[in-house]
């Protein structure tokens, strides 16, 4: 992980860490380990929409998830790169996260490949 894990200036900015921590939230929202409630006050409004479209794109719940990088591109964003498997496919998901006066919260993701044709089982 690339991000300095310090307050930025006494902005109060808090650790890229906690986004990570969010982003496995979502992630386990989509597994299926984690209810949906409570999750829209950790996104803006457009990210929430960003979530709903890849809830919506998702065929069946993710068996495994993983986080694997992060990078901050500048002191108030956090992108994270997530790994997502349905038992057949695997697929990368990606956080945008933004610090607010709240908090991080997700500002957008994308399901990376989605579309893409299953392979058959066996092969």
């Amino acid at each position: 992980m690339h991000c300095a894990n310090r307050t930025v200036g006494g902005t109060g900015r808090p650790s890229p860490r906690v986004a990570v921590s969010y982003s496995c939230y979502f992630l386990n929202i989509l597994t299926g380990r984690k209810p949906l409630t409570g999750a829209e006050k950790l996104a803006t409004q457009h990210g929430w929409a960003a979530f709903a479209r890849v809830r919506r794109r998702v065929p069946s719940r993710f068996r495994n998830v993983r986080v694997r990088r992060m990078a901050c591109p500048s002191d108030h964003i956090a992108e994270i790169v997530a790994v997502v498997e349905d038992g057949r496919l695997h697929q990368a998901m990606t956080f945008t996260f933004r610090a607010t006066g709240e908090g991080w919260r997700l500002d957008d993701c994308e399901l990376i490949g989605a579309d893409r044709r299953r392979r058959p089982m066996g092969v």
